[in-house]
């Protein structure tokens, strides 16, 4: 095994775009070999690689076979542009999230939006 660095330059985080870039840097053991690998046990068994694509693919033809149902059945995700009552949620959360009661916070996104709760 070796050491391996790294190093990089953080410009964003959580979704916001950060004051000033921060640096960060760290090391790890990489393996070079193998023997290395399987030395250190550290290469996955035969069943362990066949569950975890048995896993990939379930995952992959279970999600497309819940869009095939949901298309078929014509229900369709609702977005911000066509459901009233998500755009309800969004604002009444971010009011929440700013301090605002319950209450308050479901008062002023059914004013501000013109909706009523369902």
């Amino acid at each position: 095994m070796k050491v391996e660095k790294f190093e990089g330059v953080m410009e964003n985080a959580y979704g916001k775009k950060l004051e000033s870039p921060i640096k960060f840097g760290g090391q790890y053991d990489a393996f070079e070999n193998i023997a290395e690998v399987n030395s250190a046990n550290a290469y996955p068994k035969d069943k362990e690689i066949v569950d975890f694509l048995n896993t990939k693919e379930k995952a992959n033809a279970r999600q497309k076979a819940m869009q095939a149902a949901l298309d078929a059945a014509g229900i369709v995700k609702p977005t911000l542009e066509t459901d009233s009552q998500l755009r309800l949620r969004k604002m009444y959360d971010i009011l929440v999230a700013n301090g605002s009661s319950e209450a308050e916070a479901k008062a002023i996104a059914a004013t501000t939006l013109g909706l009523s709760w369902d």
